[in-house]
């Protein structure tokens, strides 16, 4: 058993939904005979539930080894070098690390496995094992399976790399980097390289027998930023939150601004295991479509080490998040469990900012492509979205020079959105060069290839049916 620790603060939820979530994770924990699952899930930004289950009790402030998930933690401290300009996402890491296995490959490739190494560093099972020191590594015989960017292959030990350039460019530890940086801005206080605190005992649970063996607590070594990191749902949940913009405030933007967040969230190297895609890596996080179909899209990581499991989920569109952390190696299944309980998507949440754009309400309302009517309407999230029964939907976000560009989906992703003409407010749109009026093909508009100056006119009537001959 775990000294308690008091709960963290909530937001509401509906009705009924707490208890389903407690329902919900005695069952899981029952069904996978896990000694311990914890878990939490965020709303708005903000803990909107977290519980316990199974004989080897947790609660809120225990904390589990978390696997993989320390991934995209190392990730986002090596976005930060990118967007301060002390490195490139093309440059390749040879670079800035002369001795890098694979020193060709880009940082990109790195930080979407992409970069041609191995899952695994030579030697016994590293992660029961434990793993030695980078000159170790890079003198134990490291041979890429493919060249840079020519498929997706999961790699840990391309994560060691992402850890060792860390270090080498803050002249620190990389979870010092981590601690200072990601996790100590954010919130995030029961995270680290080694539990503070009460810490939950990792087993191995026999398959057909009542009975488990105490996992071994290995040191990672050079291995460390792949997957040494310990954590709670309640501090995933607020890095999850943070991730997708959910309830995000300046000192989110001071870790990484969310423009970085979007690209790195934004789905880039295919997972093609010889089956139908669901799965496509980012920079440092996985992004999932629903194997069974569905529009809910989350992204995020999961985790196992003897003994542990993890997983960390965050539904882009909405901003609510899940994670759990359990103390079996061989795991607890999929965390769907517990976000399908959140039901279908709602509208975005709000993100950074408050009252609405004044320019983005100017621009608010019905618009028309040719004949064709949209609607512009402003996100919560500070953006713009241009949508139509038709499709061509895509969402834009604030540029760097103060104008709008497709940041999300459909046709126009990457292309302007700017005020045509002259006026204010303005009566018409140059979207990607289409022209937008407020009715269709404005004539008092700049509308290209101009229009009939006799404007719309009557379809005529059908004549009437002629019979016989005259």
């Amino acid at each position: 058993m775990t000294a308690a620790h008091p709960a963290p603060p909530t937001v509401p939820v509906p009705d009924g939904l707490p208890a389903r979530f407690d329902d919900a994770l005695r069952a899981r924990c029952r069904e996978r005979r896990v000694p311990a699952l914890s878990a939490a899930v965020g709303r708005a930004g903000e803990v909107a539930w977290a519980g316990a289950a199974g004989w080897a009790s947790a609660d809120a402030g225990t904390a589990f080894r978390i696997g993989s998930i320390t991934k995209p933690m190392t990730a986002v401290a090596v976005l930060r070098l990118a967007a301060g300009g002390r490195l490139g996402l093309n440059d390749p890491v040879g670079r800035h690390l002369p001795d890098a296995p694979a020193p060709d490959a880009t940082v990109a490739q790195l930080l979407t496995h992409t970069a041609g190494l191995p899952a695994e560093p030579p030697g016994p099972w590293w992660e029961r094992h434990g793993a030695g020191t980078w000159e170790e590594l890079v003198g134990s015989g490291v041979e890429p399976l493919w060249e840079p960017g020519e498929r997706h292959h999961y790699s840990n030990l391309g994560y060691a790399v992402l850890g060792r350039l860390l270090e080498e460019a803050h002249g620190r530890s990389w979870d010092a980097v981590l601690h200072d940086e990601v996790w100590a801005p954010l919130g995030m206080t029961r995270t680290g390289r080694t539990a503070s605190g009460d810490a939950a005992v990792g087993y191995a649970v026999h398959p057909f027998d009542a009975a488990v063996l105490i996992e071994p607590v290995a040191a990672y070594g050079a291995m460390g930023p792949a997957g040494e990191v310990w954590s709670t749902p309640t501090d995933l949940v607020r890095f999850g939150s943070w991730l997708v913009g959910a309830g995000d405030g300046a000192a989110g933007d001071d870790v990484l601004p969310l423009a970085w967040r979007r690209r790195m969230t934004a789905p880039r190297a295919v997972v093609d295991d010889d089956a139908p895609f669901t799965t496509a890596w980012g920079l440092g996080v996985s992004v999932q479509h629903p194997a069974g179909g569905g529009d809910r899209r989350t992204v995020g990581h999961g985790g196992s080490v003897p003994g542990f499991t993890a997983a960390l989920r965050a539904d882009a569109a909405t901003g609510d998040v899940v994670a759990v952390c359990g103390s079996s190696t061989a795991g607890f299944g999929d965390v769907s469990f517990l976000l399908d309980l959140l039901g279908e998507p709602r509208p975005v949440v709000t993100a950074a900012g408050g009252a609405a754009d004044p320019d983005a309400l100017a621009l608010a309302g019905t618009w028309y492509w040719g004949p064709t009517p949209y609607t512009l309407a402003p996100r919560a999230d500070g953006r713009l979205e241009l949508s139509s029964p038709g499709g061509r939907d895509t969402v834009f976000a604030r540029s760097s020079d103060g104008g709008w560009v497709g940041a999300e989906g459909g046709y126009w992703r990457g292309e302007r959105l700017r005020p045509a003409g002259s006026g204010t407010p303005a009566r018409a749109l140059d979207v990607g060069t289409f022209h937008f009026t407020r009715t269709p093909y404005d004539p008092a508009t700049p509308v290209p290839g101009g229009v009939d100056p006799a404007g719309w006119r009557p379809v005529p009537r059908e004549a009437p049916a002629r019979g016989g001959a005259d």
